[in-house]
C-alpha cells in the first residue's frame, strides 16, 4: 500500500498567531495509513514520548509486545493487527503509564478487501484473488484494476460477510495501481492495492472438447505475444514439401499465431498415436521447440520460451522480454538487539564469542527465495554487519530489493572466511514482514529485532527409494522455514545425509523456533535421493514436506520410482528422434513424464510433456525446417517423472510443467550427439 501521513489537526480553540504548548507525549501519525483487514502490514507511528516499554493500540486490540519495536522516543515499529474494514483510532500508552497514554482518531483506515497475490506481471492474463469483508459482490460486479476491466470468473460467500472473488488480470503498466468494485450502487477501492511487475504469465496447455476431426493450435511467446509463421507439426513426419496443401502434418500459424487441422489432417499417417491423441510439436525461429504427446483434446496454447542469443535480438524485439526493468526501492535500517540502555544499541547477546583464529561475529540480510530446494549462499565479505558497524540503536544496514510486499531476515553468527569453503554458524535471526514499497522508493529507519535463537532441531525416520543398477546411492534432507505466504527462509548447516536405504532418529540442529515474527510459519523439509558424491542422476525428490513444530519425528519417504531414460540411436551413433522410460508400475502416483533436449550448451532447449502411460515416443526432425530446430553436437536429455496434485493432463498447463507444481519428481538423465538431416 502508498505510503500516507496522518496528522493531528489544529485545535480550533487555540489564539492565532500563538504557538501550542508542546504536549510530552503524542500520537502525530501513522505511515501507511491504510491496509488490509487481516492485518500483518509494517507500519510506523509517529509522535513523541514514547518509551521502549510503549504499548499500542488499534481501536479495541492491543498489539503483541513482540510486534512493537519502539526505537526512537518519536517512532514506533509495528505491525498491524487484524481489523474490521473502517477506520480506528491509534492509541499509545508507556507501560502501564495512564498519564502517556494518547489516541489519534481515525488514524488507520483497514481497507475493505485485500487482493492475493497482491502482484502480477504486465501481460496480464493469470487469476487473481479478492477477500472482502462486508461486502455485497455477485457474478454482476464490476472489477477494474488501473481503469481496465479484470474479467470476474467466480464469486464465493455469503453478501455482508466474507467473500472471495476470482478474476482474470487485463494487460497493465508497470506499477502500483488501484482496484475497484463497482456492484449496483455500491462501490470498493482500495489505492495501490496491486502491483504490476514487468513479466509475462505462463499461458500455455490443453483444453477444450475431446479430440474429434477438428485441432486448434495458439503459438505464443511469452505474455501472450502471437508468433506468426511458426511451425505446426503433427505426428513424427516432417514433409516440407506438403506445406500448405490440405491433408499436410505441417502448416504454419497466421498473424494471429493461429492454426487449425481438419480431420483428414489428424487421421493422415501418424498423427492419431494409438487411435487416442495427437503428437503436437511447435517450433519457430529464435524460440525453444515444444511437444505435447498424445493430446486427448482439440485445444493446444503453445507458449514457447525465447532463445537468449544475440542472433534473435532483432527478431525477438516486439515485447517478449517485458519490457524496461523495474525502479529499485532502497532500504537502510539497523538491526537491533535488546538488553542494552533505553534507546542505546546493545551488544549481540545471543551470539556466542570468537574462539579461534579466523573466526568473527557478522550478520547478514536475506530475502526468502521462492525455492525450497535452495542451497544457502553467504553473501559478500563486504556485506557483513558486525559490531563495528555504524548505528543509533542498533547496528546499519542498507540494501537495494525490487517493489511490492517484501519480507526480510537477518542471520547473525561466527564465520570463518580463512577456511575453504567459508563456514558460517547462525546463533540468531530477526526478520520484518508486511513491508511495501512502490517502484522507486526509499524506506529509512528499518528495524528488524534479532530475538530469535536459532536453537531447534528437527527429527527424521528415513525411507529412501528402491535403487537401481546406477543407484541413487543415498539421501540428503534439507530443511528451510517457509515464511507464511512469503517464500523461504534458507539457513545454513541445515543439512543431513543418510544411505540409501535411510535410517531412524536422525536430525538437524539448527532452525529458529515458530512465535514471534515467525508465528504461522512452518519448517519445510526438501528431500533428494540422488547418486554419488556429485549429486547425479538418477535422482528422486520430494521437495516439500511441511511441520507445524519441531517436536515430531518427520517420515521422509514417498519417493517416486527412479526411472530409466533411453535415447535412440542410428548406426551412426546419433540421436534418431526416439526416446523412451521405464519405471516400476506399482506407483499410481506418477501423473506426468516430462523429458527435456538440451543442445548448443543449453541453448536451444526442446521440451516435451506426455501422460504417464506413453513412455515412448518418436519425435519429428526439427532439422528439416528453415529454422527452430536444435544446435548440432552435445545433446543432453532428461526425463522427469511428476506427481502433480489433481493432474488432469486434457487440462494441462504450463505452471503444471515447472518442477515448482511438483509434490514429488524422479529424474533420470542421458547424453547423445545430434546432427542435421540433409533436407
Amino acid at each position: 500500500m502508498p505510503l500516507g501521513f496522518v496528522e493531528e489537526p489544529a485545535d480550533p480553540g487555540a489564539t492565532p498567531g500563538e504557538l501550542a504548548p508542546l504536549d510530552a507525549h503524542a500520537v502525530l501519525g501513522i505511515e501507511p495509513a491504510h491496509g488490509p483487514f487481516r492485518g500483518g502490514q509494517l507500519a510506523v507511528i509517529r509522535g513523541n514520548g514514547f518509551s521502549s516499554q510503549v504499548r499500542i493500540w488499534f481501536g479495541d486490540v492491543e498489539v503483541p509486545a513482540e510486534q512493537v519495536t519502539a526505537t526512537r522516543a518519536d517512532r514506533v515499529q509495528v505491525t498491524v493487527p487484524a481489523g474490521v474494514p473502517g477506520s480506528v483510532t491509534v492509541t499509545a500508552q508507556n507501560a502501564d503509564d495512564q498519564s502517556s497514554r494518547r489516541e489519534l482518531a481515525a488514524a488507520y483506515v483497514y481497507d475493505t478487501f485485500y487482493v492475493e497475490p497482491e502482484r502480477g506481471p504486465t501481460s496480464g492474463g493469470s487469476s487473481v484473488t479478492l477477500h472482502g469483508f462486508g461486502t455485497t459482490w455477485d457474478t454482476t460486479s464490476l472489477v477494474q484494476i488501473d481503469q481496465q476491466p479484470c474479467e470476474v470468473l467466480e464469486v464465493r460467500g455469503d453478501v455482508g460477510g466474507e467473500q472471495s472473488l476470482d478474476c482474470r488480470l487485463p494487460a497493465g503498466t508497470e506499477g502500483s495501481k488501484t482496484i475497484r468494485v463497482v456492484t449496483g450502487a455500491a462501490t470498493d477501492s482500495v489505492l495501490g492495492g496491486f502491483l504490476y511487475e514487468p513479466g509475462a504469465a505462463p499461458l500455455g496447455g490443453l483444453s477444450g472438447e475431446a479430440l474429434a476431426g477438428r485441432l486448434s493450435v495458439h503459438v505464443t511467446g511469452p505474455g501472450g505475444v502471437a508468433i506468426p509463421n511458426a511451425y505446426v507439426i503433427l505426428g513424427s513426419d516432417l514433409d516440407l514439401a506438403t506445406l500448405g496443401q490440405p491433408g499436410a502434418s505441417v502448416r504454419q500459424t497466421d498473424a494471429a499465431g493461429d492454426v487449425v487441422f481438419e480431420s483428414g489432417d489428424l487421421l493422415d499417417g501418424e498423427a492419431l498415436l494409438g487411435g487416442a491423441g495427437a503428437l503436437v510439436t511447435v517450433a519457430a525461429r529464435c524460440f525453444q521447440p515444444a511437444s505435447y504427446v498424445d493430446v486427448p483434446v482439440d485445444t493446444v496454447r503453445a507458449e514457447l520460451g525465447p532463445v537468449a542469443s544475440p542472433d534473435c535480438a532483432e527478431a525477438l524485439s516486439g515485447g517478449f522480454f517485458g519490457g524496461a526493468p523495474s525502479l529499485p526501492v532502497f532500504i537502510q535500517g539497523e538491526l537491533v538487539w535488546q538488553g542494552g540502555l533505553e534507546f542505546q544499541r546493545a551488544n549481540w547477546n545471543n551470539v556466542p564469542i570468537e574462539q579461534g583464529p579466523g573466526e568473527r561475529r557478522a550478520a547478514y540480510i536475506f530475502q526468502p527465495s521462492g525455492d525450497p530446494e535452495s542451497e544457502f549462499r553467504l553473501p559478500r565479505q563486504e556485506d557483513a554487519i558486525t559490531l563495528d558497524s555504524p548505528g543509533r540503536t542498533g547496528y546499519e544496514f542498507q540494501m537495494v530489493t525490487g517493489a511490492g510486499g517484501r519480507t526480510l531476515y537477518a542471520l547473525a553468527g561466527i564465520e570463518n572466511r580463512s577456511e575453504s569453503p567459508a563456514r558460517f554458524t547462525a546463533y540468531a535471526m530477526g526478520l520484518v514482514r508486511g513491508l511495501y514499497a512502490n517502484p522507486g522508493d526509499s524506506i529509512e529507519d528499518l528495524a528488524i529485532v534479532m530475538d530469535r535463537t536459532i536453537d531447534q532441531a528437527l527429527r527424521f525416520d528415513i525411507v529412501g527409494p528402491a535403487p537401481g543398477a546406477r543407484g541413487p546411492d543415498r539421501v540428503a534432507v534439507r530443511a528451510a522455514v517457509q515464511v507464511a505466504g512469503e517464500g523461504y527462509a534458507i539457513l545454513p548447516n541445515t543439512e543431513l545425509q543418510a544411505p540409501v536405504t535411510g535410517g531412524s532418529g536422525m536430525s538437524i540442529i539448527g532452525l529458529p523456533a515458530l512465535g514471534g515474527a515467525l508465528e504461522g510459519s512452518r519448517y519445510v523439509v526438501g528431500a533428494r535421493a540422488y547418486t554419488g558424491v556429485a549429486g547425479s542422476a538418477p535422482s528422486s525428490v520430494l521437495p516439500l514436506i511441511t511441520a507445524a513444530e519441531s517436536s515430531q519425528t518427520i517420515a521422509i519417504d514417498g519417493f517416486l520410482p527412479v526411472p530409466t531414460l533411453s535415447v535412440g540411436a542410428t548406426d551412426a551413433l546419433t540421436w534418431n528422434g526416439e526416446l523412451g522410460v521405464v519405471f516400476e508400475d506399482e506407483s499410481a502416483r506418477v501423473s506426468l513424464i516430462r523429458y527435456e533436449l538440451r543442445s548448443g550448451g543449453g541453448l536451444v532447449s526442446w521440451s516435451v510433456a506426455a501422460p504417464p502411460g506413453h513412455r515412448a515416443v518418436r519425435l519429428p526432425d526439427l532439422s528439416r525446417l528453415p529454422e527452430g530446430g536444435l544446435v548440432a553436437g552435445t545433446l543432453d536429455v532428461s526425463v522427469s517423472l511428476a506427481n502433480v496434485t489433481e493432474l488432469d493432463y486434457s487440462t494441462l498447463t504450463s505452471e503444471q510443467l515447472s518442477r515448482f507444481s511438483w509434490q514429488a519428481y524422479a529424474t533420470d538423465v542421458a547424453r547423445a550427439r545430434y546432427e542435421p538431416t540433409a533436407p
